[in-house]
């Protein structure tokens, strides 16, 4: 007991902190104000501005920085409920996406409406283009999950009040919204007294499945490719986007820059 002034009450004197007390250990907010329900320390909000100069090893969390104002709502909470209250709590808005708002969410139920069967990648590329979400704010990896935890977006499952007719998986309404573009072997021929390789470069519109340009070359390099392109934009204009596999030509610095240059978007395939 502590004596409030009245005679015959004798204060006690502060303990000091036991020497098994180490704050570079293993904690839980339990051992860290323990110290303060013990009367083991003078000053309180010393004590707490003490531990906070380090980063506290935190049982299940790890090592963190923690400021004087969270130990001593620990404490308060505590004093208020023991044990329980220092349980970890859930989040008030689990099983909610924080970073997908519900204008966000409506815009991908309803892009999901028009492409019903197209997969996860395809729709997230089709939303960023779009700019309904921003990869630096809403990564693919949550976009997976939440896909995740609401099924009924999931591809495959058309709404009963899709009255357009479904596209396919790569087709696209308009002309030079997409064009896709390969490159095949062709045939040898005859240059001087030798035979050389020849490769056929071709850019195709998806909409029209229109050649917009077509040639061969004796190499698959980066050059050979941006002849081929140069002549299908001149002859067709500049597409919204050119979908390609992952040949080192196509995955090069060089047609990355090319494309951003000309203001379309680069896709691969998945590898």
């Amino acid at each position: 007991m502590v004596s409030d002034g009245s005679r015959g009450l004798k204060k006690l004197k502060p303990r000091e902190p036991s020497p098994w007390f180490n704050i570079h250990s293993s904690q839980s907010p339990c051992i860290l104000i323990s110290p303060v329900l013990n009367w083991q320390v003078q000053n309180q909000k010393e004590y707490f501005e003490t531990l906070c100069v380090k980063p506290i090893d935190m049982s299940y969390y790890g090592l963190r920085f923690y400021s004087p104002k969270t130990l001593n709502s620990w404490l308060n909470d505590y004093r208020r409920g023991g044990l329980e209250a220092l349980k970890p709590g859930y989040r008030a808005d689990k099983g909610k996406s924080r970073k997908v708002s519900p204008e966000i969410m409506e815009k991908i139920r309803e892009k999901r409406a028009q492409m019903s069967r197209i997969t996860t990648i395809l729709l997230y590329e089709e939303l960023v283009r779009d700019r309904v979400i921003l990869p630096e704010k809403l990564s693919l990896s949550t976009f997976y999950r939440f896909l995740a935890a609401n099924p009924e977006l999931a591809a495959g499952k058309a709404p009963e009040n899709l009255e357009e007719k479904e596209l396919k998986r790569f087709s696209r309404q308009w002309v030079n919204e997409l064009w896709q573009t390969d490159i095949m072997f062709g045939p040898y021929l005859r240059v001087d007294k030798s035979k050389k390789q020849t490769h056929l470069f071709a850019f195709i519109d998806d909409a029209s499945r229109l050649i917009t340009h077509a040639q061969f070359s004796f190499s698959q390099n980066f050059e050979a490719m941006r002849a081929v392109l140069k002549e299908a934009v001149l002859k067709r204009g500049v597409p919204k986007m050119i979908y390609t596999d992952n040949g080192k030509v196509y995955r090069s610095s060089q047609f990355s820059m090319l494309c951003a240059g000309l203001g379309c978007s680069l896709i691969h395939t998945a590898p």
